[in-house]
């Protein structure tokens, strides 16, 4: 029923396959109690013959027993030890593409593998093993991770989608390019698709090794030709697709560096995961950040601990925010029979605007000069607090008879303010102690 490996992970004989449909010999209870997860196919026969890619990531949105009240058998044909999974399906009821259970070792798409005989499907079949989640092999130690690999689920862009590309050489018929999104794959730029403007010198308009954005217009998926265009891109979208290309990158990064500390081909963190998080939160890193805050979003996927692990920390490091000071400076004056009182209770109400954590500080520079600080994860929101708390201040001393006069709005400041900030309070330090001297001076003078 089952194989266990060297590593003691448990592998279960698959008994039927489909394209939308396997068949473990499998209880249910090995698989997620919601019915619906992960599991990786290992495929023996490809292992044997040397090639690496012997295994693939599968989603199942259904796992029921198989028997009769199930599934239209005989009586002495059910196994209820068994577990029939379902792939997922588009509102026809057939497999969505790119969730076929036929691995892409046999090179056979659904209809051809339809055809097949019945010993032909028993030889694939008796290679077949699952193993419940996402368990990603580590690559031989007789080489290091692979890193390339496209950042998006679809192999190709769509037609008139717009691309981020790298100018790699300029020839007569046009620029050549790499898509940088897409593993790098060869596009060509034509002439006659650079400038909507007469071309007087190629080179004075775009440059080998520049960074560009091209509009898709034509993708040939068996040959692998792509050609592109400059002029077609709208002006109004570039900030847009600069963003999704920046936003790409960075948890390309974070991909590539979780690859390499924990020895597996980064396309394979990829298609176990990283795609099934970026359709589910929108993009990628958008479902990095939220792990900053919730990591449950893993458990469905029963990964590795390993895997896991690394990912969050790895996570942690690269996008954990630092904190930012937001700092208001200001003066407050009150001549009225309360005095210094007064001000003393309008600050009270600035402070107590503060939360536990971030908490709001006020020191005094020099009389009448005060300066108000907080520290925050989120700048926008240390803004807000101290202009909250400015408004406190305000309400109060002008209740109480007093003035506030704000010399510097809430605003993030960086080392070179707290710098110039701890020197003035430094200065101001120094001023009253001399001061202070002077009077003891005074004092011993009058004395004589």
């Amino acid at each position: 029923a089952f194989l266990v490996t060297m590593a003691e992970e448990v592998r279960y004989k698959v008994k039927v396959l489909e394209d939308g449909h396997i068949t473990v010999d499998a209880p249910m209870s090995v698989f997620s109690t919601d019915k619906k997860g992960y599991f990786t196919l290992f495929d023996n026969n490809a292992a044997s013959k040397g090639e690496e890619k012997g295994h693939s990531f599968h989603k199942y949105v259904d796992a029921t027993p198989y028997t009769k009240e199930n599934f239209a058998i005989k009586k002495e044909e059910e196994h209820p030890e068994w577990t029939v999974l379902t792939a997922v399906t588009d509102k026809e009821g057939k497999t969505v593409p790119g969730r076929s259970y036929i691995p892409t070792t046999l090179g056979y798409d659904a209809e051809a593998f339809a055809k097949l005989k019945k010993d032909e499907l028993t030889e694939i079949v008796d290679n077949l093993f699952v193993v419940p989640g996402l368990k990603i092999p580590l690559v031989p130690v007789t080489r290091e991770p692979n890193l390339r690999s496209r950042m998006y689920r679809e192999k190709y862009p769509d037609l008139e989608q717009s691309v981020v590309v790298l100018v790699k050489r300029i020839d007569v018929m046009g620029v050549y390019v790499s898509l940088l999104e897409y593993d790098e794959t060869e596009g060509m730029i034509l002439l006659s698709e650079l400038s909507r403007r007469r071309i007087r010198s190629v080179k004075k308009l775009i440059n080998v090794g520049r960074q560009e954005i091209a509009l898709v217009l034509r993708v040939d998926k068996e040959k692998g030709y792509i050609d592109l265009s400059k002029r077609r891109v709208s002006p109004e979208d570039v900030a847009e697709i600069e963003d999704k290309f920046n936003k790409s990158k960075a948890a390309h990064s974070i991909m590539r560096n979780l690859a390499t500390t924990e020895k597996r081909d980064v396309i394979d963190l990829y298609e176990s995961f990283g795609w099934e998080l970026g359709d589910e939160f929108g993009h990628l890193l958008d479902a990095f950040k939220r792990l900053l805050m919730d990591a449950s979003a893993l458990d469905k996927f029963d990964m590795s601990p390993d895997v896991r692990k690394a990912l969050i920390k790895n996570v942690e490091l690269r996008l954990t925010p630092q904190p930012v000071k937001v700092r208001s400076d200001f003066e407050v004056t009150c001549f009225a029979y309360e005095g210094i009182d007064a001000i003393k209770a309008a600050l009270l109400k600035g402070i107590q605007c503060g939360t536990e954590t971030n908490p709001i500080a006020v020191r005094l520079i020099a009389p009448p000069l005060y300066v108000m600080t907080c520290n925050t994860l989120d700048q926008d929101f240390g803004i807000n607090l101290l202009t909250s708390a400015l408004d406190k201040i305000k309400a109060e001393i002008l209740e109480r008879k007093g003035e506030i006069n704000v010399k510097m709005a809430p605003t993030a400041v960086g080392a070179e303010e707290e710098a110039a900030l701890a020197k003035a309070l430094e200065e101001a330090e120094r001023a009253n102690q001399e001061q202070d001297g002077d009077d003891e001076e005074d004092e011993e003078g009058d004395d004589e």
